[in-house]
């Protein structure tokens, strides 16, 4: 035998920042959806080597599950624009895919605290501790990861998280990460609960900036995971008596409405200011152009989509001086926004999630949820409906921009 070792190598789903590519996939997809993920496009199947550990405080995970994000539909669509901040924290070539659950497979001489074999959620965050920076900045010092100081340092390649960091992301059989990402799911959790962890710590978060009174009307825009996940979290865990939701299709209403929704309104812009108005008895004006609006209506709202026309239409059916939490993320377009001032509203963005407080304790937002399932208090796994291998990468995206037919809500790559 050679010295030399055989490298062993693993597909992994990328996206390449290529201009041939992604003109390709541009002009294709404006002609069809799944254009935008033909061959020799920016999202392909690569071999890669099977990541080694960089450090003795990291692990090896053997990949599970692997949700697919709104977020890599959206990179993948090439629904964006190119002076988006964000940017500055994303790097090339990416490892698609932030949401994923494993089995430990191979762990540094310093970790103890896990196992060869444990079952683990993974935060996709990659803070100071996971590029191996001592001692952490103020941010992460207060566990406030999503706004580290040093996205753009240490041994890691500039990024926020796995899936838009070089070489670091979930849609691959093996993920290398720092020891402090996995959390232990329970045993009485499966991994088709535990994938859920991401979007509902997501969700969470925005509650809590949202802070609802169990008496409050609270309106959540956008029936997807995130959405649905909202209307669960405010029902189970804030004891919500009033949850309405908008969402397009027939199916997010059914399930929104076993999830604890009270009413769910699946109609356009200009109906829809009127419907939830009627729903409020809220007394609507009508400008000499543009959209009606009423003073009252409802008390907070969570906007999981955050486009001009979700945005336009909440300042309109919100209550004087209620609280609008917004965390998704659409390219920016004009809106009609007055109404922000004139009725003193307060519009909030939501970033991802961290340590929480919740019912007089602080923890990782992960911990809360693998608890809340342990514990009964929340079972998400309705929301899980298709499960597709890496290799039908297009099958999977195909089923998640054809919802009407589909009827997805999260998909996931299953390993």
């Amino acid at each position: 035998m050679g010295k030399n070792k055989q490298i062993q190598l693993m597909p992994a789903l990328m996206f390449e920042m290529k201009l041939v590519k992604l003109m390709k996939a541009y002009l294709r997809g404006k002609r069809y959806t799944s254009g935008y993920w033909k061959e020799n496009g920016p999202v392909n199947i690569r071999d890669i080597p099977i990541p080694s550990l960089i450090s003795d405080d990291w692990v090896l995970v053997k990949t599970v599950y692997c949700g697919i994000c709104g977020s890599d539909i959206k990179e993948i669509t090439l629904d964006g624009a190119r002076d988006n901040p964000l940017r500055s924290l994303i790097t090339f070539p990416q490892i698609l895919g932030h949401e994923p659950v494993g089995i430990i497979e191979k762990k540094g001489k310093s970790v103890n605290r896990l196992k060869i074999g444990d079952r683990v959620a993974i935060t996709p965050w990659l803070p100071c501790v996971s590029r191996g920076i001592y001692p952490v900045c103020p941010r992460c010092k207060i566990g406030n990861y999503t706004h580290c100081h040093n996205f753009q340092r240490g041994i890691l390649p500039s990024g926020m998280h796995l899936g838009v960091t070089k070489y670091y992301g979930g849609f691959t059989p093996y993920i290398a990460i720092h020891e402090s990402q996995c959390f232990l799911i329970p045993e009485n959790v499966s991994f088709d609960q535990a994938v859920l962890a991401d979007p509902f710590a997501v969700a969470f978060h925005s509650i809590l900036i949202l802070n609802p009174d169990p008496n409050n009307t609270i309106l959540v825009y956008g029936l997807g995971v995130i959405g649905l996940l909202s209307v669960m979290t405010l029902k189970n865990l804030f004891h919500v008596k009033n949850i309405i939701a908008v969402g397009r299709y027939q199916f997010q209403k059914e399930i929104a409405l076993k999830l604890g929704a009270k009413h769910v309104f699946t109609s356009k812009r200009e109906v829809l200011i009127e419907e939830i108005a009627d729903y409020m008895d809220a007394k609507l004006f009508t400008p000499d152009k543009g959209l009606k609006w009423a003073l009252d209506g409802v008390d907070g709202i969570i906007d999981t989509i955050a486009s001009a026309e979700t945005l336009e239409v909440g300042v309109r059916i919100l209550t004087a001086q209620g609280v609008l939490v917004f965390l998704g993320v659409s390219t920016p377009k004009r809106w009609e926004n007055t109404p922000h001032y004139f009725k003193e509203l307060e519009i909030i963005g939501s970033n991802a999630f961290s340590i929480e407080t919740f019912e007089g304790k602080s923890a990782h937002a992960f911990e809360f949820f693998l608890e809340f399932l342990a514990s009964k208090r929340l079972n998400p796994s309705i929301l899980v409906t298709h499960k597709v291998p890496l290799d039908a990468y297009k099958e999977a995206f195909d089923i998640l921009t054809n919802k009407s037919k589909s009827h997805a809500v999260k998909v996931l790559f299953e390993f």
